[in-house]
């Protein structure tokens, strides 16, 4: 048998749950052959267990150091560390030790994750009724076993206790998430609960995916109970390959484990309650820093709002240069799904003019510039539509003559802005606040005849920046569609290009 063939039973097996009997029949094997090449191809991955899974760096995680929730606060934490149970398979008269609190028998497996969602330490073997700081002492206390750096922690619940290495939350304080969707944090021990919470989920999401990948971990196992810790480990195995070369993968999770169950070195009574207390301070530490500047940010939030929302907003060409071209954007993501946008296209529009420009601009600021730009656009509208007046799309100008400019003004004085004068961001304001986004103009659409398929095949073609299969793509879409055809001809070059990365965003 190849060894290709020898990894697609394993995989087949542990990912579906298969038996051997119905994995003989699937691969054309007898049981007894996939018995033994299931049992070859699982010590050949257990072997790479010391080369896979492998304890963190001692850098700061960029999902930690770049965000002002964690940062600093956690800046010396590398994972998150639990525990949890999988199904177990052992003989009747010692079932009663691996009885915990889960629906039969199980195996309390330990592991510690990073925030990359690979497994760093696993260890399994232990039973169902044993508690996780009793597997938690095991760990910490074998030759082998977890080793933390000096400085450094896991995140854990409140079951380990605070002890070096293992920071842990408040007791008898709001911990879960869903405790504080309607309430937010009222004190610094609640605000460090709720995003401990928000960090730690981390290890139940490795858990997830890896019961969700291998479906073996969550039935009844057939095996002796030395092989069903070996699986635990080699599915932990496979999870961080998986990983390491498909970060993006739909499943993400991982685990592993050691066999042994028996605790090696005890610590004093005095000697814990010295190691906790020293850890106590360093999480009051942490979450006094934390609440100092959580009320600093949201007093100078408020502050800000306040200052926004009672002063006037001055509006520089450069600012709305860039509210013009972010709407564009906006709109032609779909972002405008009727005659205004969506709330978050205004909140971009302020966090990035606030940023570039450094001012106080907000969402209000947005919708009110807008508010002016659609009053200027029907004005525009009006004058175009006025007899007499002829259009010139090249140079995006109203035109008429210097008889008929001199009868319009006399009645309609504050106009000169609009004739024979180059209107400036035509195009983006057609897009922004026209009825029509494909062109910025209805009447030019429907006064066209039938489209010229060469020279929209040309149009299409000859646009820069896009693989020809995809050019050819759009072209049969618009043969297909006459009016968006026509749309596409109607345009600008800058806006076709424009219409073609939107299509392609959403269709390729």
């Amino acid at each position: 048998m190849s060894i290709k063939e020898q990894v697609v039973i394993f995989l087949h097996t542990i990912g579906h749950n298969v038996r051997f009997r119905v994995a003989a029949g699937r691969f054309h094997r007898s049981v007894e052959t996939i018995h033994r090449y299931f049992r070859v191809v699982l010590k050949g991955v257990f072997l790479l267990y010391k080369h896979v899974v492998r304890l963190p760096d001692n850098e700061t995680h960029p999902d930690i150091r770049n965000n002002r929730r964690f940062y600093p606060y956690f800046k010396d934490c590398i994972g998150a560390i639990d525990g949890t149970h999988i199904r177990a398979s052992v003989p009747i008269e010692i079932q009663g030790r691996f009885r915990g609190r889960k629906d039969g028998t199980t195996q309390n497996v330990l592991a510690a994750i990073t925030f990359d969602l690979k497994f760093c330490y696993v260890l399994a073997g232990w039973e169902g009724s044993a508690h996780d700081s009793r597997v938690l002492d095991d760990a910490l206390h074998r030759s082998n076993g977890l080793k933390i750096p000096e400085g450094k922690y896991y995140l854990g619940d409140a079951g380990y206790g605070n002890r070096t290495g293992i920071l842990s939350p408040y007791r008898k304080v709001r911990y879960h998430l869903q405790e504080f969707s309607d309430h937010p944090p009222e004190n610094a021990r609640e605000l460090f609960n709720l995003r401990h919470a928000s960090l730690r989920t981390t290890i139940e999401r490795g858990f997830g995916v890896l019961k969700k990948r291998f479906r073996v971990l969550g039935a009844e196992p057939f095996w002796s109970f030395e092989t069903q810790v070996e699986v635990v480990l080699a599915c932990c195995v496979l999870h961080n390959h998986i990983v390491g070369v498909d970060p993006d993968d739909p499943i993400m999770g991982d685990t592993a484990s050691e066999v042994g169950s028996q605790r090696i070195v005890h610590q004093t009574r005095r000697e814990a309650q010295e190691e906790s207390r020293e850890w106590n301070d360093k999480r009051d530490e942490i979450s006094e820093a934390m609440w100092i500047d959580y009320v600093t940010n949201r007093t100078m939030a408020k502050n800000k709002e306040k200052e926004g929302k009672g002063s006037q907003f001055r509006w520089s060409t450069p600012m709305h240069v860039m509210l013009l071209d972010i709407l564009e954007e906006e709109a032609l993501k779909g972002n405008k799904p009727s005659n205004t946008f969506k709330p978050q296209s205004f909140a971009r529009v302020a966090k990035e003019i606030s940023e570039r420009f450094g001012v106080t601009c907000i969402p209000d600021h947005v919708s009110n510039r807008l508010r002016t730009i659609r009053t200027t656009w029907k004005t525009i509208q009006t004058v175009r539509n006025n007899s007499g007046f002829g259009w010139d799309d090249n140079l995006k100008m109203i035109t008429c003559d210097p008889k008929t400019q001199d009868e319009y003004l006399m009645a309609n004085p504050t106009h000169v802005q609009y004739l024979n004068k180059k209107i400036e961001f035509y195009d983006k304001m057609a897009i922004v606040v026209g009825k029509d986004v494909a062109t910025g103009s209805t009447e030019a659409v429907r006064s066209q005849g039938p489209v010229d398929t060469n020279e929209l095949y040309e149009a299409v073609m000859s646009t820069e920046g896009f693989p020809e299969e995809m050019l050819a793509s759009a072209f049969d879409y618009m043969v297909q569609e006459e009016k968006v055809g026509k749309a596409f001809m109607a345009k600008a070059p800058r806006l076709r290009k424009l219409w073609l990365e939107n299509y392609f965003t959403k269709n390729m």
